[in-house]
């Protein structure tokens, strides 16, 4: 894999009350870790765990204190998904790769986050490297090596009822698309970057960012209601494999969640139903 990146390990949803979006996402059938707390900061989170990566929700839980720019972000963007999470097997040879490549990544930064179990206090542990913006247009991204895995991935926090499996994708909506293949080839590697009439499917590891227009969007998911006032660029949606579509339909169905069908067969969550964020179950994805 290019400069040690092995996928998309997490993306982080920024939410105004962490409690409210913890209950929003088990109504819609995620199973949720225990509350988490980052050390030294002034945020909490709760995730949402599938086997090769997952879902962060964070929030403020202690008003005041040090929020690596959550605080900000809200203010200014309100609640979404602000963050794409790159994985790597090894952060410091990710870190020299990128360095080599001309990227001008961060030294590698040390991350523990207190995790409260019955058994007693856990504190799982990252390494994380983050690049200039220019990097990685027109969002965020940062890169990120769990050094205690086995800490997130407790086999009861795998199985979720609405049926997902695996986060596949994001799609990210900006202006101009076809501005971001050549950031991403660089990054991601040589035919990486499909480029598709106007849209560009960057591909890393097993999962993908796809980017699309304002306009590409409604095209592509037309079951959804867009918001057309909202200023790119911004992540739209998620894109999440569940092996049969139907279950998780008729889970929703079950449980009154606001939902609908596309005429493929997928099924939607719009994203005032989902903290900003659009979610899409697919088999396919």
């Amino acid at each position: 894999m290019a400069h040690n990146l092995i996928g998309i390990d997490h993306t982080v949803v920024a939410a105004s009350d962490l409690e409210a979006a913890r209950a929003t996402y088990a109504r819609l059938g995620f199973t949720l870790t225990p509350r988490g707390r980052h050390i030294g900061w002034a945020t909490g989170n709760y995730c949402i765990m599938f086997q090769g990566n997952y879902i962060e929700l964070l929030g403020i839980a202690e008003p005041g204190g040090f929020t690596a720019g959550l605080e900000e972000v809200l203010a200014a963007k309100g609640e979404g998904l602000h963050k794409i999470v790159l994985g790597a097997d090894d952060a410091e040879k990710s870190r020299a790769a990128l360095s080599q490549s001309g990227f001008n990544p961060t030294p590698v930064q040390s991350l523990k986050r207190e995790l409260q179990l019955p058994e007693g206090t856990v504190l799982p542990a990252f390494a994380l490297v983050h690049l200039p913006p220019e990097a990685t247009p027109p969002i965020s991204m940062f890169i990120c090596q769990h050094l205690t895995p086995e800490l997130l991935r407790q086999p009861a926090w795998l199985l979720h009822p609405n049926g997902a499996t695996h986060l596949a994708g994001c799609v990210v909506v900006c202006d101009d698309p076809l501005s971001v293949e050549e950031a991403y080839e660089k990054l991601f590697g040589a035919g990486s970057a499909v480029r598709t009439d106007r849209m560009i499917a960057a591909r890393v590891g097993n999962e993908h960012v796809l980017f699309v227009t304002p306009t590409d969007l409604a095209t592509l998911f037309p079951d959804l209601d867009h918001d057309e006032t909202r200023p790119t660029p911004y992540v739209a949606g998620m894109r999440l494999r569940v092996h049969n579509p139907e279950a998780a339909a008729s889970y929703f169905k079950a449980t009154n969640a606001d939902h609908v069908r596309a005429i493929d067969g997928t099924v939607l969550v719009p994203a005032e139903a989902a903290h900003g964020v659009f979610l899409e179950f697919s088999s396919r994805v």
